[in-house]
């Protein structure tokens, strides 16, 4: 006997039934495959020009190229901040740009704008070391925990450990310290140390961990030769070690003490500042300097040599106040006093860019450079084909400068108008 007939239709109906299954299964398959992050397209160079504006913004905008003639931040994204400390792989490590606590790791998409990727959350919102060894390992504090360095994935943003720093060396008991910057030596990272509340220490400070290890290794310092202590400086990303391992840090000197600022010198295969290296620039440039012997934006550019801004005198009008005010003491005790003078020293025309040998311990001011305030802002410097671009920032003149390594002479890359010039960044170099 033959059932085909009577159950023809429902043989129809089970196959539409498995070829809608079949159907709804593969489309419920796509919607899981397209449920996958986007691949990132970012920019693998290109130069990124940063400004603040009157109100304490940051005005930012990106090139494909260098930028030549005039570049106007008005045109620029406008950020709440943006400060980075480090650059890797095209992408950029920073406090976050809204102002909220934490880090992020921006980078620059297709269209040529900057745009968050991922965020490392802190809990205090004053943290703001972050730095990348490579692309595997990267380190931060978060100041709500002083005696800590953790390390993270620069990847994928992932926290990989934490480094018990405790041990290292604490110039006053009753102040927690901050982390300046983080300075990678083979496995090694060392920082130097300020307090966490902002005051200075008597000395130049450093402590050392190793990232194999995830352990303390020690602390090495040096006191000021007199009373007041010594800023620590807290450049952008790295160009502290020389081609042979020679590592190099500056203090920033102290203003109306006589300490002059100084780079020091911590040998290859040592972890012990060499305290027969004295290397102060400032002296050097003008020894009779003793108010105000600060050098700020010292980096390496290869074949024993390095840049930094060095300030040469003392601004008269300054010195004029401190005369008639009877001392330091006093111009300090009256806040209105105290901001008339720093206002001078910041702007005052008195600092040139120089290159250092750091062998011969020499200063060459670099010719065709003009004269700059000795704390303006815009410290970064970057090369490009192997010249060295820095910034200059005073009342007339936002620009940015140029000049090849061993020949110490300058010629203008570029203006920049619309912000106060805070810093231009090569996104395809590696800190």
């Amino acid at each position: 006997m033959n059932f085909q007939p009577r159950f023809k239709g429902f043989n129809h109906l089970i196959l539409l039934g498995l070829l809608c299954a079949f159907a709804f299964g593969a489309c419920k398959k796509e919607v899981i495959e397209d449920d996958t992050e986007p691949e990132i397209i970012r920019k693998s160079s290109g130069f990124i020009v940063t400004g603040t504006t009157s109100s304490g913004n940051s005005l930012v905008k990106y090139f494909d190229e260098l930028p030549t003639g005039t570049v106007d931040l008005s045109e620029g994204k406008d950020f709440a901040e943006f400060w980075p400390t480090a650059i890797y792989n095209n992408s950029i490590y920073l406090t976050r740009t809204d102002n909220a606590s934490g880090f992020a790791k921006m980078y620059v998409n297709e269209q040529g704008e900057i745009v968050e990727e991922k965020v490392i959350p802190t809990v205090d919102e004053g943290s703001f070391r972050i730095a990348v060894k490579d692309a595997e390992t990267g380190v931060f504090q978060d100041r709500a925990t002083p005696n800590l360095i953790t390390i993270f994935n620069p990847s994928t943003l992932t926290i990989e450990g934490t480094i018990d720093m405790s041990a290292g060396i604490d110039p006053i008991d009753s102040l927690e310290q901050r982390y300046q910057r983080f300075v990678f030596r083979g496995d090694d990272v060392f920082a130097p140390i300020r307090a966490n509340s902002g005051e200075t220490f008597s000395g130049f400070y450093l402590h050392q961990a190793n990232l194999t290890s995830r352990s303390y290794v020690g602390s090495t310092f040096i006191e000021a030769p007199f009373s007041g202590g010594v800023l620590t400086v807290n450049n952008f990303g790295q160009g502290m070690v020389d081609e042979m391992g020679n590592l190099y840090f500056q203090d920033g000197g102290a203003i109306g003490t006589g300490t002059f600022s100084r780079i020091y010198k911590i040998p290859a295969g040592s972890n012990q500042i060499d305290t027969s290296y004295v290397f102060e620039p400032v002296r050097l440039l003008n020894p009779g300097n003793i108010f105000y012997p600060t050098m700020n934006g010292f980096k390496l550019v290869g074949n024993g040599k390095a840049i930094a801004r060095v300030n040469a005198e003392t601004p008269q009008a300054a010195v004029d106040i401190v005369v008639n005010a009877g001392g330091v003491s006093n111009v300090i005790a009256d806040q209105n006093l105290l901001n008339q003078v720093l206002n001078i020293l910041f702007t005052a025309e008195s600092a040139e860019w120089c290159e250092l040998d750091l062998s011969s311990q020499t200063v060459t001011p670099i010719a065709g450079a003009p004269k700059l305030g000795a704390n303006a802002g815009g410290g970064v410097t970057f090369e490009l084909n192997g010249e060295i671009y820095f910034p200059i920032a005073t009342v007339s003149e936002q620009a940015y400068y140029k000049y090849t390594p061993g020949s110490p002479s300058a010629t203008k890359a570029f203006d920049v108008v619309g912000a106060d010039l805070a810093g231009a960044y090569n996104i395809a170099n590696n800190n």
